[in-house]
């Protein structure tokens, strides 16, 4: 079998793919690259999320594979102690230094382009920012701009943050109600645990026992779900470390997201990304 390359584009340290399916992904914290031109950050989070950028790739092979086309991608190469793609500007990068900026305004240029083509092409997408934790829960966390204390709530109270989430682009286009999208049998947690990578939240697990052990998504998933509302659905995925940690596991956690992905969308738009 002949083997597929990826068509990546490379912009100011942004690597992008031009994809032809309404799926975007982005990665922010998978890159390594300590470019000397760039000021180092003096205050932030500088941790990298390993393997995520590996994972993405596989991601999108995988998508490939299983549809014979392409997601769109974009995925920040340089080292989070010189940029933090999810972040706004003013924590992102040291902001007297123009080839931060650069870096920074290409990256999200890029995904704000994704949205755009998929708007106008598909009408309806869904976008995941890609992230990797390290909790003791072991689940993928699934972050709609919930916190997790909220997500401890009985479903009378819950149903009350319906617009505050990222669902409630999806709970307007959806024939499923919010509860349902949020954790019942059509969640894509829900889902994503039937092809075997337990997630949060889902029918299995609504929340974590811990509060510190659940993020609910960050700058990326609070603006593209402004941006892409209400036709495009912003969710923030953090993969556990056994996903990522080895090239045969995370070549099994993109199938099971992918189909995961697949089957998300025939349920709630209708549309077969395989055909």
């Amino acid at each position: 079998m002949t083997k597929t390359t990826i068509p990546i584009q490379e912009i100011n340290y942004t690597s992008y793919i031009k994809g032809n399916l309404p799926i975007i992904l982005s990665a922010p914290h998978g890159g390594d690259i300590n470019a000397p031109e760039i000021k180092t950050r003096t205050s932030g989070i500088f941790d990298k999320d390993d393997f995520t950028k590996e994972l993405t790739l596989d991601i999108v092979n995988e998508f490939h594979k299983q549809t014979n086309k392409y997601p769109y991608a974009v995925i920040m190469n340089l080292s989070r102690k010189k940029i933090d793609a999810n972040r706004d500007i003013f924590e992102a990068i040291e902001m007297d230094d123009k080839n931060a900026l650069n870096a920074y305004n290409s990256f999200h240029k890029a995904i704000n382009n994704s949205f755009d083509e998929v708007k106008s092409t598909f009408k309806y997408g869904l976008y995941f920012d890609i992230h990797g934790q390290s909790h003791s829960h072991n689940c993928l966390e699934l972050g709609y701009l919930l916190t997790n204390d909220k997500l401890k709530l009985e479903d009378k109270e819950l149903k009350n943050y319906k617009e505050d989430s990222s669902l409630n682009s999806l709970s307007s286009i959806s024939n499923k109600d919010f509860l349902d999208l949020l954790k019942g049998e059509n969640s894509f947690g829900t889902i994503l645990c039937k092809n075997a990578q337990d997630s949060i939240p889902s029918s299995k697990i609504h929340y974590a026992n811990d509060d510190k052990e659940y993020f609910e998504g960050a700058f990326n998933t609070q603006s593209y779900s402004q941006i892409g509302s209400p036709m495009i659905t912003a969710i923030q995925c953090e993969f556990p470390y056994k996903s990522r940690s080895t090239k045969e596991n995370r070549l099994n956690c993109a199938k099971a997201f992918v189909n995961s992905v697949i089957e998300y969308y025939k349920i709630h738009f209708d549309i077969d990304l395989k055909a």
